[in-house]
């Protein structure tokens, strides 16, 4: 598993090539992007060529795969990325009912066999809202019933929202691509106040990378809602994961 760095966590820094910077210089050489940046897929890749980075995995929104496929494929294909993300459905686009869930995991093997034929692995990210029974299992359960579509756990959000992360972690071991490293005091709040950098929350880092070294993860995205030092956390995320993975994992 590499430490990698997601870059939603720095959207408020500048420009790609400014968010760049401030990963490079917290010791990062890999990272995961978030949509186009405001640019064209040429640009994008030309920049991240012209800083040195590795994409290991995209996201893209729901409206972007349903509106820019195309372009998508091609730059995925340009960065040689292997893996697409799905992480959000709005509030007004999520369904209601398992038979609504059922039609947008549908629709994401789809897309998952569309991107499979350009070698690409799509897989779902998920939040809180997915991760409620809704009586034939949860949304979650429904998108991995395509056996096509990966799982990006978001470490935070499972810790936020269900008494036993580690279970479902171990349940879906083996679907789980990669993971958003990203740490919660859920005593703090409902909104952006209870993220916390990571080894400041309740997650129990040790336990999520035992269950992890099971599993065909291969990066750890550290990632930070609404930091107010985009450094710090990328810097302590970084620190705290080389650390921990080279005891829990070896």
């Amino acid at each position: 598993m590499r430490v990698s760095a997601q870059l939603y966590t720095v959207r408020q820094v500048g420009d790609l090539a400014a968010q760049l910077d401030l990963v490079r210089a917290c010791g990062f050489t890999d990272i995961e992007t978030v949509g186009f940046h405001d640019l064209t897929p040429k640009q994008v890749t030309n920049v991240v060529r012209q800083a040195g980075f590795t994409v290991r995995s995209a996201h893209f929104d729901w409206e972007e795969f349903e509106t820019r496929l195309d372009d998508i494929l091609r730059m995925l294909e340009a960065l040689e990325c292997p893996v697409a993300v799905m992480p959000w459905l709005s509030p007004k686009a999520r369904p209601g009912t398992a038979e609504g869930w059922k039609a947008v995991s549908g629709r994401l093997a789809k897309w998952a066999d569309a991107l499979s034929a350009d070698g690409v692995r799509l897989a779902y990210h998920n939040h809180d809202f997915d991760l409620v029974d809704l009586g034939q299992g949860s949304p979650l359960d429904m998108v991995l019933s395509h056996e096509a579509i990966g799982w990006q756990p978001d470490i935070g959000w499972l810790y936020s929202a269900l008494s036993d992360p580690a279970a479902l972690l171990s349940r879906y071991s083996d679907r789980i691509v990669s993971v958003h490293a990203k740490d919660v005091d859920p005593l703090a709040g409902q909104g952006d106040e209870r993220w916390r950098n990571l080894g400041q929350g309740v997650v129990d880092w040790p336990l999520v990378l035992r269950v992890l070294a099971d599993s065909p993860c291969a990066d750890l995205f550290v990632e930070h809602d609404e930091t107010a030092d985009h450094a710090q956390t990328l810097q302590t995320g970084h620190d705290l994961l080389m650390r921990m993975r080279s005891v829990e994992v070896t």
